[in-house]
């Protein structure tokens, strides 16, 4: 008699991986902290306060889509999108229910700089998405932040920084993109029990496109 095959998971697999509580991590540290830089800005009377209100997006590869060339205003730069690129382990490492991984995490700033002043609109993106990048290593770099705040699960991340421009622009705005990619060692199927932000009690959500939102009830 051939063998029935019986399924092998009883319970409903609704629980993310750890790489995605990672990247949603990584991404909720950088809203809360450019939320609390705006403000920030804003009480300094700073010029360049928009400098320091940034979008932090996950998984959305392509904020271009909502340039208006209209309406340069509304333009969402500068801008952050969070995304997990790879993630494996290396054969025989970890054991059957703990896997040691090594993760590639995307962090793309985006800027422009287009501008009313007479600067070169290329030099002020590049300018501005260097600036959107440093500030985004500083508040990952934070002490509270360290390890992304789930010390146990996430080893020493390696950086590297690379600019460039987007592919297939059609639009007249500049646009300029510091990559920061993150190497991130860490720990599969272990639950995550410290650290984790609780989203709802920060007032955190992500609307249709990806885009954090703070301070949201």
């Amino acid at each position: 008699m051939p063998e029935v095959v019986e399924p092998a998971c009883e319970t409903l697999l609704s629980e993310p991986d750890n790489i995605e509580i990672i990247r949603d991590q990584i991404a909720a540290l950088l809203a809360v902290d450019f939320a609390h830089q705006a403000e920030l800005a804003a009480e300094a009377g700073v010029k360049s306060k928009r400098d320091y209100d940034v979008a932090v997006y996950v998984e959305n590869e392509n904020p271009l889509q909502y340039v208006d060339d209209e309406e340069p205003e509304s333009n969402p730069f500068p801008c952050v999108n969070v995304s997990v690129d790879s993630s494996g382990n290396e054969r025989g490492t970890g054991s059957v229910n703990k896997q040691s991984m090594v993760a590639t995490i995307f962090l793309d700033a985006y800027a422009t700089g287009n501008t009313g002043s007479n600067e070169d609109f290329g030099m002020r993106a590049g300018l501005k998405a260097w600036k959107t990048a440093r500030l985004c290593r500083r508040i990952l770099r934070a002490e509270k932040n360290t390890f992304f705040r789930l010390r146990g699960i996430v080893g020493n991340v390696g950086w590297k920084f690379q600019a460039f421009e987007p592919d297939n622009v059609q639009s007249a705005i500049r646009v300029r993109i510091v990559r920061i990619t993150l190497t991130v060692p860490y720990v599969e199927d272990v639950e995550i029990t410290e650290g984790v932000l609780n989203w709802e009690i920060n007032g955190i959500i992500t609307d249709e496109n990806g885009k954090i939102l703070v301070g949201s009830e």
